[in-house]
């Protein structure tokens, strides 16, 4: 027979009282969980909106003109450079240059622009040593181009890269120069390396040339990246065939021609020839460039030309405003300044 065993009264009502202690203990261990839980969510959102607050009402605060270096932000992106501005001549797209202390003279003007600085180091010394705005044209592959640029623009002078280009016979313009054979990334490389090195540069020219600058397809291959940095293209015009002048022109870069070389005859009577024949083409035409090299007999030359200038009305001007002065004769252009 099965016997059921009970448990007396007294022993339930113990159970009863430990199952319900223990209920109590463990509701009591899970509120004060959940309390701290809540309590911790409520001081991170109080920070979180603390952070919130201090960073509005800051935006709203000028920043003193004497704030420590470390309130302020390490650098600022400068505002963006305008291009050229333009006007349609013809169907051609023309850069109109200026700038802001032209003095828009009526009388003839030359600009000369000496290329090839850099290494025959004596005599590229004796032209930096010329009156300003004398133009020097700065040979990108010589060791020490960027020198030679930072002590021209110091003395006064508008610094030119004189780029390497390829020309028809077998001279050799130098290393890193641009040839038809290279595809245009390439060439494009080689003038973004060479206007690394010669810094400060208000435009370029061409360093011997004739077969590159004879090439539309070519010139076309560095035209935009001058119109990007706002350069100015000066054609050396070492070929009548060149095609430089116009297709850069037609990219919107601001463009000049070269009329005279003072010393392809490297003698002192041919010197003297050129010299005069620039003297009458100013007068004739308002004004005339003029390129030379750093050369014993060019050298002596131009010292003692032009100290004569102003006692025959001529007046010794650079780059730019022989630009300014070429656009308004030639195509009636009205100047503007564009902070070239």
């Amino acid at each position: 027979m099965v016997r059921h065993v009970y448990d007396s009264g007294n022993i339930n009502i113990a159970r009863l009282n430990k199952i319900h202690a223990q209920l109590v203990y463990d509701d009591g261990e899970i509120t004060l969980h959940t309390k701290r839980r809540v309590g911790w969510f409520a001081w991170i959102g109080i920070l979180v909106g603390v952070v919130v607050l201090a960073s509005a009402l800051a935006s709203f605060v000028p920043m003193r003109a004497g704030a420590s270096a470390k309130t302020q932000a390490p650098f600022s992106l400068p505002a963006p450079v305008p291009a050229p501005q333009t006007e349609m001549q013809a169907g051609v797209m023309t850069a109109i240059i200026a700038r802001p202390e032209s003095k828009q003279s009526n009388g003839p003007m030359i600009a000369l622009v000496i290329d090839d600085i850099g290494p025959a180091r004596y005599w590229s010394e004796m032209a930096i040593g010329l009156p300003a705005p004398v133009t020097l044209a700065v040979l990108p592959y010589v060791s020490d181009a960027a020198e030679w640029a930072v002590r021209a623009k110091a003395t006064g002078h508008d610094v030119l890269l004189h780029m390497p280009m390829e020309p028809l016979g077998l001279e050799d313009p130098g290393p890193g120069a641009l040839l038809r054979a290279l595809p245009a990334v390439q060439n494009r490389k080689r003038l973004k390396i060479a206007l690394a090195r010669v810094p400060g540069v208000i435009g370029i020219n061409n360093h011997m040339g004739s077969r590159f600058t004879s090439c539309k397809k070519c010139i076309e291959q560095v035209a935009d990246m001058l119109y990007e940095q706002d350069l100015l293209f000066l054609d050396s015009v070492t070929s009548p065939a060149s095609a430089a002048a116009g297709i850069v022109e037609r990219s919107g870069v601001p463009v000049i021609r070269r009329d005279v070389f003072l010393d392809d005859i490297n003698t002192p009577a041919a010197i003297a020839v050129q010299i005069q024949r620039a003297e009458q083409l100013a007068h004739e035409n308002g004004v005339v460039v003029v390129i030379a090299h750093p050369r014993p007999d060019s050298i002596a030359a131009l010292q003692d030309w032009l100290k004569s200038l102003d006692g025959k009305g001529i007046e010794l001007v650079s780059l730019h405003e022989a630009m300014l002065r070429k656009q308004t004769l030639e195509r009636g252009l009205l100047s503007r300044v564009v902070g070239l």
